[in-house]
């Protein structure tokens, strides 16, 4: 836990445009970051690449540090005067933290989102092909990837739509299902033509409305649609606002997003369009407004009978789905500690695996050398019978007088970390602290056991 770090230039600390500048080419990124892991003294390097974020997770290799690695890698991607007012960095525990809540979706600008879990384990998958991943950042990231699928699964943090034009695209597929028939898009705008799209790909059919047709034929072809007067359930239609005002079609829902200066539409426009509706399709058309100033007045539309939702409605959705998405990022965040937990625990226990088998084999060791003097001298005249029960009573003794020292030894790397264990040991057990520093494994030196 303690050798990770990520370096990050995101969506809270930079531009879109800065972002951009230190994202790695998909054609050059796998070069890049073997290049990058090489130069800095990593042990291991993903690299993780969003619209919102460029990241670089690293661990350092033994005689590097972390601070050095850093250093190395701002100075390479931007030099450090600029890469300090660009990225941020965060080590050890709170690296893991940091990419816990990455997965999750909660350090997105979108709260929630799911396409972050996908991206970091495209990434991870990328560093393995590349050879630029450790074992460690592995385990890490697997671990980071396993909490936000919890979070989400148990949470729904990312449920519920909070952009405009998809609270909108929503309610007109709902009721596309419900009463099956065309919708129509009035004015061309970015809120009509992403709901064009949403809509299209759910295979619902359009009528494009605008003051000028051309425009409403263009969004259609911009969005893969087609034209066609009949408005099959296939293809696009598209007719002017003078036609759709003195003709109205039978649609099943309409929205209004044009920019006009007041109503588009009169009272005597809204009742044509719902007798077109209920002739057609058995009901009066639903109506969402989207424009400022109105383009459907309340009244008229109260008076044709037709349901209207205007922006304010739409805005009350939209924040309450914000409220949600609030009160369930503070469940993910219990949920994230205890995974942190969890996994902090896990890595503590086997940072100490080791000298916990040494700790154990000491005492074996030191009862059985004991007892061995014994057998030999005092207790020479025993038989085999009564030597092999010694033996058994010194295995359990050993393994509980090594209980004590092995529980507290667990406790203080779950605790305090790495600098308590090898205070521990340095008190305890000196020659499994050099054998630790010397990058060799705390095993015992196998001494047979008594009678071996």
């Amino acid at each position: 836990m303690d050798n990770c770090c990520v370096v990050a230039a995101t969506w809270r600390y930079a531009s879109a445009e800065e972002i951009a500048r230190y994202t790695l080419p998909d054609e050059r990124r796998a070069a890049e970051t073997q290049r990058l892991k090489q130069r800095i003294g990593a042990q291991g390097l993903i690299y993780l690449a969003t619209c919102n974020r460029a990241a670089f997770i690293f661990s350092a290799e033994p005689g590097a540090t972390l601070v050095s690695c850093r250093r190395e890698l701002l100075r390479l991607l931007a030099g450090e005067g600029a890469a300090r007012r660009v990225f941020r960095s965060w080590e050890g525990e709170g690296a893991v933290e940091h990419l816990y809540l990455v997965a999750a979706g909660l350090d997105s600008a979108q709260p929630g989102e799911r396409e972050i879990r996908g991206q970091l384990r495209d990434a991870l998958e990328e560093a393995t092909a590349s050879g630029t991943v450790d074992s460690e950042l592995r385990r890490v990231v697997d671990s980071a990837l396993r909490a936000g699928k919890r979070v989400h699964r148990e949470t729904g943090v990312g449920a519920g739509r909070t952009s405009l034009s998809e609270i909108a695209a929503d309610l007109l597929t709902k009721r596309a299902a419900d009463n099956p028939g065309p919708v129509a898009l009035v004015g061309v705008a970015a809120m009509t033509e992403t709901c064009t799209e949403r809509l299209r790909s759910r295979g619902i059919p359009l009528v494009l409305v605008n003051r000028t047709r051309s425009k409403a034929e263009d969004l259609a072809r911009r969005t893969g649609g087609t034209t066609a007067a009949n408005g099959s359930a296939k293809a696009v239609e598209t007719m002017s606002l003078d036609r759709f005002r003195s003709e109205p079609p039978a649609v099943t829902a309409a929205l209004f997003s044009t920019g006009a200066p007041g109503p588009v539409v009169d009272r005597q426009s809204l009742l044509d369009l719902a007798a077109k509706g209920r002739t057609g399709l058995g009901a009066s058309p639903f109506v969402i407004d989207m424009a400022i100033p109105a383009d459907v007045a309340p009244d008229d539309a109260e008076a044709a009978g037709v349901e209207r939702i205007g922006m304010d409605r739409i805005n009350e959705l939209a924040q309450q789905t914000l409220r949600d998405r609030h009160e369930r990022t503070a469940e993910a965040r219990v949920l994230i500690d205890e995974e942190l937990d969890a996994y902090r625990e896990a890595m503590a226990t086997r940072s100490v695996a080791g000298a916990i088998r040494a700790i154990g084999a000491k005492y074996q060791d030191s009862l059985g050398a004991n007892l061995d003097r014994l057998l030999q001298n005092d207790l020479k005249g025993l038989s085999e019978a009564e030597r092999e029960a010694l033996r058994e009573w010194t295995a359990v003794m050993a393994k509980r007088l090594s209980h004590l020292p092995v529980v507290g030894l667990r406790a203080v790397a779950i605790e305090i970390g790495q600098d308590g264990v090898d205070a521990f040991l340095a008190a305890a057990a000196p020659e499994l602290l050099e054998q630790r520093r010397a990058g060799r494994p705390t095993e015992p030196s196998t001494h047979g056991t008594a009678g071996e």
